[in-house]
């Protein structure tokens, strides 16, 4: 049945991919975005500037969209300071995401879908976490205030009457357009041999192609309860598996190796812990419950298709 949804955060790498494929099925797609020069080039019925951190005009758009599903997909991980990027995210997922909850409610939305991120499950062992581990709400720094607004963002969101509450956590987003992407930041420092291999490099990642990110959206319009949802690839790696064979496919030099101590030194607290310390995610839940199977289920495909040695 068609829906009127409504995309926040519609100029991101997700939002990008998402509309057209909501065009495809029939829904009638309102885009917010906050900078309005990059509004014309979106696929929706109607595009509209708009600021989730202003919580009357936001309030006054949603009630004319009417919508019956809220999509949020705001972020500011592309922003190119990474502490700038970790507080403006922190801010949008406080303040931002319950702003548009307060608006979807007031709109008569039925179902509203939030991002969330596997990163911030707090890493034990060498477990593969699931969507009951919890979250890594004493982290330190700037990560740990991003984990806590995610935190407090996800029980606003789960408890909150009269709408069902979805978040989607995904993993490291790759694709076109991405850090990961020939250009982007994940592209630079790896050409650069400024990311290394830290230790043992036993720290897990989980992927998500955007592709993925935006289609299981699709499934989660009517479908599967409310609640959490890992979106991640079949494979999480290790960054002594991944980090090398990203680089030899993009042609990179081989990343060099640096002990845990010269790390430390040498990098922010944030990359060692990626590298070195973070845990996979499972996305046994989606598969289960939804039938879900991600169309990029491995990263070496996925990362093989942005340097255009996968087939197709």
């Amino acid at each position: 049945m068609p829906l009127r949804v409504v995309v926040a955060g519609a100029t991101g790498v997700v939002g990008r991919t998402l509309l057209p494929l909501l065009r495809e099925r029939g829904h009638h797609v309102t885009a917010l975005g906050r900078r309005s020069d990059r509004l014309e080039e979106l696929s929706a019925d109607e595009v509209v500037a708009a600021d989730v951190l202003e919580p009357d005009s936001l309030r006054i758009q949603l009630r004319r969209s009417a919508p019956d599903v809220v999509i949020d997909q705001t972020s500011s991980f592309g922003t190119a300071d990474p502490q700038e990027a970790l507080r403006r995210t922190a801010k949008l997922r406080e303040r931002g995401t319950k702003n548009l909850l307060d608006a979807a409610v007031g709109a008569g939305a039925r179902r509203f879908i939030a991002q969330g991120m596997t990163a911030a499950y707090r890493p034990h062992g060498h477990d593969v976490l699931e969507e009951d581990s919890p979250l890594w709400v004493d982290a330190p720094g700037s990560w740990g205030d991003v984990v806590r607004a995610l935190a407090s963002m996800e029980e606003e969101l789960f408890t909150r009457t009269g709408i069902e509450g979805v978040s989607l956590r995904y993993g490291a987003l790759y694709g076109p357009d991405t850090h990961y992407a020939p250009g982007g930041d994940v592209h630079a420092r790896v050409v650069g041999s400024e990311l290394p291999l830290v230790g043992d490099g036993v720290g897990l990642t989980s992927f998500t192609h955007v592709d993925d990110a935006a289609g299981v959206i699709l499934e989660l319009l009517e479908g599967g309860d409310p609640g959490a949802y890992n979106v991640v690839d079949n494979e999480p790696a290790e960054s002594s598996e991944w980090l090398p064979a990203y680089a030899r496919m993009a042609g990179a030099p081989a990343p060099v190796a640096l002990t845990a101590a010269q790390a430390k030194s040498q990098l922010d607290w944030l990359t060692v812990h990626q590298l070195a310390e973070q845990r996979g995610a499972s996305n046994f839940r989606l598969r289960e419950t939804l039938g879900w199977k991600p169309t990029w289920p491995s990263w070496r495909e996925g990362f093989a298709s942005l340097f255009g040695l996968w087939p197709g």
